[in-house]
């Protein structure tokens, strides 16, 4: 597909969004899963684009994704940024809380580009704190529930692999061989194999 999921727009301005999240245990991301070029492609001539990620699955020292989102004004932000525009949206007005999402928009457009993520971060989150006094408040509760998010994902995340683990230690030898091969999609494999064919493009008629 080459349009993001979201679509938005109002009196003032247009952008459009995405959101990403990976395994818990994924590791070793590079700045392609982030599909920020791509979310510059998806603008279609509006001005901004939101990429939204789980802050744990950012890259907390250098990326090419921050050096990237200043330079095609797409603006990246986590479930938490997402969670206190909400709630400031409740707490204030939907229009008060679509200005301040104009104003951060504006400020990674006028960010000098850099892999730094501490420099992009610091624009983000002081371009919102700074905006209304009401907003430290808000920021500090949805930090605190954000944190709690992730310890419950962790539990759960590794309470699946402990029994999962327990499980395959339980198997028989037979039992592990067959886990493996399916595990491996082997026969799957094989089974596409054996279909190739020159699907009768080279025939002459």
């Amino acid at each position: 597909a080459d349009v993001a999921d979201v679509e938005c727009v109002n009196d003032d301005y247009s952008f459009v969004a995405d959101a990403k999240a990976f395994r818990l245990s994924r590791t070793a991301k590079n700045q392609k899963d982030f599909k920020v070029q791509a979310m510059d492609d998806w603008k279609h001539g509006k001005p901004y684009a939101m990429l939204v990620c789980p802050v744990y699955q950012l890259p907390a020292r250098t990326s090419q994704i921050y050096q990237q989102a200043a330079s095609r004004s797409v603006c990246i932000a986590t479930y938490t940024h997402l969670a206190v525009l909400v709630h400031y949206a409740q707490d204030r007005s939907e229009d008060e809380a679509m200005k301040l999402l104009h104003e951060v928009f504006k400020a990674v457009e006028a960010m000098n580009p850099s892999k730094n993520a501490n420099s992009y971060w610091q624009v983000v989150n002081r371009k919102m704190l700074d905006s209304d006094r009401a907003l430290s408040n808000i920021w500090k509760d949805e930090k605190i529930a954000s944190i709690e998010s992730i310890d419950i994902s962790k539990k759960e995340a590794l309470n699946f692999l402990s029994t999962e683990r327990e499980r395959i230690m339980k198997l028989t030898k037979k039992e592990a061989i067959k886990e493996v091969l399916k595990s491996s999609k082997i026969e799957n494999k094989i089974r596409a194999i054996k279909r190739v064919a020159d699907n009768g493009l080279l025939s002459m008629g």
